[in-house]
């Protein structure tokens, strides 16, 4: 590539050949130009100019905001609905009872209660069928207690039935409603601070405090130890009932005696991981803990039997 420069001194054009480092360099300077000027194109366009998908997307997130506020208004006023339900509930509960209702959300884990806010957010198809779903329990419930209270008067009727062979006593003689502790459910341990299930009901009393044999029947254990429940009396019903008496300070049975209901079997203490004395009491049917409160009808009132259970679902933390 051959370029011509003028020549003053000698007033002429003098051929001027190009080295391979200018033509390099010219190149470099259009490209870099080049890349500058389609930048500066893009940035242009992008500005001021949007494509079909920027254009849909924006519509999108526009709407999706307007319905992001709709529903944040929406739960603001059920917010709103279920404070004064509580309210309500609280002022009913005090009025009837004279106490504040029990928290069922708070450690209660299988009271099969549904949240509000659950409700809320389903479907109305899926509210249908979970009340459809909930109405063939509520009737295989209703059928399964009509078989029961069946078996109950048969069992009645029976010249040969035994009612004390059925733990219908409270284990502790003399026993007040202030002396109810955590019954079965998941509970706090007061060692570990950790919610673990707790199998049977605490029941509160000093040490020294005379046990006695919610039903008649059959010693079938007596452990004497220093861990875990501690000093420990099980007893064998009839009907696949079984009865434990745990953290005792004394053991006034032996092993294989038979027992009346109302007998003394041993004395409260705190033996094993107690808290503190208490009588930790269980009722096992066919190897299932059941709730012992249950089963008291036979020592208890109406009302004191309610305020048990008032204070049973409150008390959060266990004795062991």
């Amino acid at each position: 590539m051959v370029k011509f420069v003028y020549n003053k001194d000698e007033l002429r054009f003098d051929a001027q050949k190009f080295s391979f480092k200018r033509v390099l360099g010219i190149v470099l300077k259009y490209l870099v130009i080049s890349i500058l000027l389609a930048v500066a194109y893009y940035v242009v366009f992008a500005l001021f100019f949007s494509t079909d998908k920027e254009k849909r997307l924006e519509a999108e997130n526009k709407y999706l905001m307007e319905q992001s506020s709709e529903m944040a208004d929406k739960v603001n006023r059920l917010d709103n609905v279920v404070q004064n339900l509580q309210i309500r509930d609280q002022e009913i509960y005090e009025d009837v009872f004279h106490s504040n209702p029990p928290n069922y959300f708070l450690l209660i884990e299988d009271t099969n209660r549904v949240d509000l806010k659950t409700i809320y957010s389903s479907d109305e198809e899926d509210l249908v069928w979970d009340a459809h779903v909930q109405g063939e329990r509520v009737d295989n419930i209703v059928t399964h207690v009509d078989g029961r209270i069946l078996n109950i008067n048969k069992i009645l009727d029976d010249p040969t039935f035994n009612p004390e062979v059925i733990p219908s006593i409270i284990p502790i003689r003399n026993f007040s409603v202030a002396q109810t502790g955590a019954s079965v459910g998941q509970k706090i341990n007061p060692f570990y601070k950790t919610v673990r299930f707790h199998s049977g009901m605490d029941l509160l009393a000093p040490i020294g405090t005379e046990i006695i044999a919610a039903a008649s029947g059959k010693v079938t254990s007596v452990t004497r130890s220093s861990k875990g429940m501690g000093n420990r009396v099980e007893i064998t019903h009839e009907n696949g009932l079984v009865t434990t008496y745990s953290h005792l300070s004394d053991i006034l049975v032996s092993n294989g005696q038979i027992v009346k209901q109302g007998k003394v079997i041993g004395r409260v203490g705190s033996s094993g991981t107690a808290f503190a004395p208490h009588l930790h009491y269980e009722v096992i049917r066919d190897g299932n803990p059941e709730d012992p409160i249950n089963y008291f009808f036979a020592d208890v009132s109406p009302l004191l039997y309610q305020e048990m259970m008032v204070i049973a679902l409150n008390t959060g933390q266990s004795m062991d």
